[in-house]
């Protein structure tokens, strides 16, 4: 059985890491201090250098878990897509609908990875959305590359965002945007197949001729004959020849 103190440290843990998350991504690394940690934590001052050593230390738990996150959320996506085949086009909304959950409920996430050049080991965000579609073949990059930006952009920028008409903090900001980011995608506009991302409108049913039913002809009279001249031009009317008295 788990004693309480392990259940405890193990919560204080996830605190200092949570906080920490906050701040790094609100102020930076170098204004932090592992005081504000621990009160941001709800733990005394000194309980952060104890788990963890240093801010230094700290920083390269704190950005390394989100860099874990997001290939744990393509590696989740990619399991889904082993147990069923999908078509192109459910997987990229369903790919964007995770991604911006994510995004949306971590915002923290976002603004640490931005803010952690050089801290963080290749481009998490970038490699989680190209694993994830990676079934897309030739359309994959340009596909992840669109939902990068609009999904990743109005988070780790809000006030942008909002001077340009979209808050993120918004209630169904997340159910509302997915609309455009699909759009953008193309999902609108071309049919989805194996080789692209595009289209979840259905093609076109064409109209199919109306069935010829064969009816019995109806009797008809024979048609008298035809003597205009085959050249077009009008038949002269034949002078009847008088009788001769007798």
């Amino acid at each position: 059985m788990e004693q309480p103190r392990q259940r405890d440290a193990d919560r204080s843990r996830a605190a200092i890491l949570d906080a920490a998350e906050s701040l790094f991504a609100e102020h930076g690394y170098d204004v932090v201090t592992m005081a504000q940690v621990g009160a941001a934590a709800g733990v005394s001052r000194g309980t952060p250098g104890y788990f963890f050593g240093s801010k230094e230390a700290l920083h390269q738990v704190v950005v390394g878990r989100a860099a874990a996150t997001m290939r744990m959320l393509a590696e989740t996506l990619r399991v889904r897509d082993a147990v069923g085949a999908r078509a192109p086009a459910e997987r990229v909304s369903q790919t964007v609908d995770a991604f911006l959950s994510l995004l949306t409920s971590r915002a923290s996430l976002v603004r640490l990875i931005d803010r952690a050049d050089g801290a963080v080991s290749g481009e998490p965000h970038a490699e989680a959305l190209r694993d994830a579609l990676e079934e897309l073949g030739p359309d994959r990059d340009r596909a992840a590359l669109v939902a990068l930006a609009m999904c990743w952009f109005p988070v780790s920028h809000p006030g942008a965002a909002r001077l340009l008409g979209v808050d993120p903090d918004a209630p169904g900001f997340a159910e509302a945007w997915r609309t455009e980011v699909l759009s953008a995608i193309g999902l609108s506009e071309r049919s989805a197949t194996v080789e692209t991302v595009a289209a979840v409108a259905p093609p076109a049913v064409r109209a199919k001729p109306a069935p010829v039913i064969a009816l019995d002809p109806a009797p008809t009279t024979p048609a008298a004959p035809d003597d205009r001249p085959r050249d077009g031009s009008v038949p002269k009317k034949k002078k009847k020849k008088k009788k001769k008295r007798s």
